[in-house]
């Protein structure tokens, strides 16, 4: 892959190879465990995810960081750290339901916390005063190798809006990497909230429930 001189310059000659998990349609590759490349056409949403990136890390929450964002002919590069750790649905975490309801209890704190921040972005697809991640699905959260939080993925729709937006694709995500959704209480119950059916049903699309 021919990449702009401004990258060549700082991932040397370190091997890479391209990840094909993502929808997002953007361009991924990963440098060993030091960098992560995205690559895509639409530059200004690229660089609203940057600015979200860059927003977290001044609230002092732990995840990826920029190192080099440009702009070349058509294309957008965002170079960032590579997050270090497991998503949620490592087989370690997925395959005990315990330690992963208490991982969510934890992430769901950290997103409260940010509740009263001066956020200056609004999420997509819902209307609120709470901070929400806009895709809280199991593969975007990361713990460390202690099953600490480690940081979020795919923040392109974070931002101020209805937490049971979060919370509905959480338990959707939930449900689906579990083939159960018998977790579903169990983690609410751990947060002390009450199923909203009808939240869950406006946020989640009938062809996926």
């Amino acid at each position: 892959m021919d990449f702009p001189k401004e990258i060549k310059d700082i991932v040397g000659n370190i091997n890479y190879k391209k990840d094909t998990t993502g929808r997002s349609g953007d361009t991924v590759y990963i440098f060993e465990d030091k960098y992560v490349l995205k690559i895509s056409d639409n530059k200004e949403r690229l660089r609203r995810e940057k600015e979200k990136m860059d927003y977290l890390n001044k609230c002092n929450i732990p995840g990826i960081k920029c190192i080099l964002f440009l702009e070349d002919n058509d294309k957008a590069y965002n170079l960032m750290t590579y997050l270090k750790g497991y998503s949620l649905v490592d087989k370690k975490i997925i395959n005990d339901q315990e330690l992963l309801i208490d991982i969510l209890v934890k992430v769901i704190k950290v997103l409260r916390s940010l509740d009263n921040s001066n956020c200056p972005f609004k999420s997509t697809d819902n209307i609120g005063d709470d901070f929400v991640h806009g895709d809280l699905c199991l593969p975007n959260i990361y713990v460390d190798e202690n099953y600490e939080f480690a940081g979020f993925i795919d923040l392109e729709n974070m931002g101020f809006g209805d937490k049971w937006y979060d919370y509905s694709w959480l338990l959707w995500s939930l449900s689906y990497n579990l083939k159960t959704d018998k977790y579903n209480k169990i983690l609410l119950d751990k947060l002390n909230l009450e199923f909203n059916e009808e939240k869950y049903n406006k946020y989640i699309p009938k062809e996926y429930r």
